[in-house]
């Protein structure tokens, strides 16, 4: 009938518009790899790796977000990246995180006194406090797996992880599918869970513990890239990267989580 407006057509079920770029895949893969293998290297190691994708979530994490004054966030993310993971490395004892929140309040602010001094005076002021605080929070919990690998069995665990992970990182390439899309959450926290499971036997932890570490760890990493890129940012490379290297950084708390309840102390 004429006059009458068409209803658009309903979305398909699981048909899903966010295509995650192929570098995305590519920094989960690298992340993974190099935290896995500093963390069975060495303190040393592991707390340079952590630096270095430290820097690299403060440079690309305020182009993901079209942070205000860019170049002033980055180099406040930057520094409080490696303020993070130098005072879990200077700290002695086994309370190695006691000093983070402190460093991350002083990153914050510091990060609200730049924004707060660009002319013109608040222009975006909560968007760009907020890009540094999500930043620095997001290499403190990759901080936090330094207290996981000092503990026995630390590092087989952190390794268990990050392959259930990787996996997860993988099958969710089929999410790119149009007839798979969003769906393909399912298949990474399964994948995550057997891959996790098949890995915990042969370095020397309990199975179960191998599944529900994969199951956790492939489904909030996979959530986290589906959400950041969405971003219009991340069609940068830097940003692209930096969505990689956090969504596998952003799990670190998880890990030290379950690390307490299914690691011995000594």
């Amino acid at each position: 009938m004429s006059g009458v407006t068409a209803e658009p057509e309903a979305p398909r079920p699981g048909r899903d518009a966010i295509r995650l770029p192929l570098l995305v895949t590519v920094a989960v893969l690298v992340t993974c790899a190099a935290v896995a293998v500093a963390g069975f290297v060495g303190f040393t190691m592991l707390v340079a790796v952590l630096a270095g994708f430290g820097v690299v979530v403060g440079v690309g994490w305020p182009v993901l977000v079209a942070a205000p004054s860019r170049v002033g966030a980055q180099l406040v993310l930057t520094a409080g990246a490696l303020a993070v993971v130098g005072t879990v490395a200077w700290t002695t004892g086994s309370q190695r995180l006691l000093w983070v929140p402190v460093v991350i309040a002083v990153t914050v602010l510091v990060g609200f006194l730049h924004q707060f001094s660009r002319p013109p005076v608040r222009s975006r002021l909560t968007e760009g406090v907020a890009a540094v605080a999500f930043g620095v929070a997001v290499v403190a919990s990759g901080a936090a797996l330094v207290p996981v690998v000092m503990r026995p069995d630390g590092p087989g665990f952190l390794a268990v992880g990050l392959s259930a992970l990787a996996a997860g990182a993988v099958v969710e390439l089929a999410g790119r599918h149009p007839r798979v899309g969003a769906l393909v959450v399912l298949p990474v926290t399964v994948t995550g869970g057997i891959v996790g499971g098949l890995v915990a036997g042969p370095i020397g932890l309990v199975p179960t513990v191998g599944v529900g570490l994969g199951l956790l760890l492939a489904s909030f990493s996979h959530t986290t890239r589906r959400v950041v890129a969405a971003v219009p940012g991340c069609r940068k490379l830097s940003a692209q990267v930096a969505v990689g290297v956090v969504s596998v950084l952003i799990c670190g708390v998880l890990v030290l989580a379950l690390g307490v309840l299914a690691l011995p102390t000594a």
